[in-house]
């Protein structure tokens, strides 16, 4: 039997081990065992965010409220207690309530998609506000100024205009939505940042890189998705880090394998120039027909204007104001 001091030595490594803000489900928390446990764990995780699912609304509110005195030195009362009431004897409503948790943690507390903020949110605004200073280095260098925004270029798919924000889209069709999302917010970006732009923007695709992500998967899934990548290098349809690193940039080179062409379909000695898009995929070849017809079908549709008023107002929803 494990005594109850290494009980005590094994939960009192939750504050220095596990990392911040783990979020837990405590099914039938409010009372007995469940009640026990979860103000265990309040007591040794840092911030930690709780999910209470049960029928007693009484006793979730005390149990919030005892919480506010418990949590680790330095973080006591830091603890988010959320009761979600709920009669988990109905199959439906378990359904319902799981559909509630997943839905408030896909979102970051901006209300944002959690994917998208990290992919398509802050990247795009990282570029707008520092515009001012790519423009500023093509006074003495023309040219020079470069946006590379590696995600899915060439993968552009169908996107859903009354779902720009992607949080009813299935994950089986987010990829597609994000590729359109980015390549035709970067179309905006370069005829919002002024007359005289002349940035280039490329919307790159690295396609399958053993990277150091994989390492930090775990369980079954993250040996498979491992020894998936081996295979994968070894037959050539993945590359290493380091190569993928020297394909995302460069200069432009006389007798050059391929005339870059922009998502307007044009080839860069045709009309493309310092201030096109282009969208790239993982061999370095540009978007091929289907994508540039997709996007001069969303163009023609005014896809564009749109999509940069709905970025500016969710931008504004969470404070930030752009010029």
């Amino acid at each position: 039997m494990v005594s109850l001091s290494e009980i005590y030595t094994s939960n009192a490594l939750i504050t220095s081990s596990l990392p911040p803000r783990l979020v837990a489900v405590f099914v039938g928390g409010t009372s007995g065992i469940g009640e026990s446990t979860l103000k265990a764990f309040v007591s040794y995780a840092v911030q930690p965010k709780i999910y209470i699912l049960g029928r007693n609304n009484a006793s979730a509110e005390r149990i919030i409220g005892e919480c506010k005195f418990l949590g680790p030195e330095g973080h006591v009362g830091e603890a988010e207690v959320v009761f979600l009431q709920a009669d988990l004897s109905s199959m439906k409503t378990v359904e319902g309530t799981c559909e509630d948790i997943k839905k408030r943690e896909g979102m970051t507390p901006e209300g944002l998609h959690a994917f998208l903020a990290s992919a398509y949110y802050d990247r795009m605004l990282i570029i707008h506000l520092l515009a001012p200073l790519l423009l500023s280095a093509t006074d003495s260098h023309p040219g020079l100024a470069r946006v590379v925004s590696v995600a899915c270029g060439c993968d552009e798919g169908i996107i859903e205009p009354s779902d720009f924000s992607a949080l009813r889209i299935p994950s089986s069709a987010l990829r597609g939505h994000i590729g359109t999302l980015t390549t035709l917010t970067l179309e905006a970006l370069a005829t919002n940042t002024g007359p005289d732009n002349s940035i280039t923007f490329i919307h790159a695709n690295p396609g399958l890189v053993r990277t150091p992500y994989q390492d930090r998967m775990t369980g079954a899934f993250g040996v498979f998705a491992r020894g998936l990548m081996w295979v994968k290098k070894i037959t050539g349809e993945a590359i290493g880090i380091e190569e993928s690193g020297e394909r995302q940039g460069g200069v432009p080179i006389k007798g050059g394998a391929l005339s870059a062409i922009g998502t307007n379909g044009l080839r860069a000695n045709e009309g493309s120039k310092p201030g096109a898009v282009y969208s790239v995929d993982k061999n370095g070849e540009p978007a091929g027909e289907h994508v540039v017809n997709l996007l001069t079908k969303y163009r023609e549709e005014g896809m564009v204007d749109r999509l940069w008023v709905w970025l500016k107002g969710e931008y504004y929803r969470v404070g930030v104001v752009l010029s």
